[in-house]
């Protein structure tokens, strides 16, 4: 069975690689277990955990929250949703 250590630099690459389909930037953040998104339109988004896989994003007020604003959120959200589904899912058939 795989281990949290294992499965979080999994995730992290999984993200990066769907987040690039956005045009979005992750940045890894000095503080353990935090990120920052930056999406094309210069819109910020912080994503942390305390326990993994429950990961929480934040939109960092830094301008005017556009309808823009609102397509990427859902977009990272998803990407979120859809990579700890494909780790949770890896993780159950390799346990098998």
């Amino acid at each position: 069975m795989e281990t949290t250590s294992n499965i979080i630099p999994e995730f992290e690459k999984l993200f990066r690689q769907k987040l690039q389909l956005n045009n979005c930037k992750l940045r890894k953040k000095r503080q353990e277990n935090n990120y920052e998104i930056i999406t094309p339109a210069k819109d910020i988004f912080l994503m942390y955990w305390c326990e993994f896989p429950e990961v929480k994003l934040i939109y960092q007020a830094v301008g005017i929250r556009t309808q823009q604003t609102v397509v990427y959120e859902r977009a990272i959200r998803s990407h979120i949703s859809f990579c700890l589904n494909s780790i949770q899912e890896n993780t159950i058939i390799a346990a098998q």
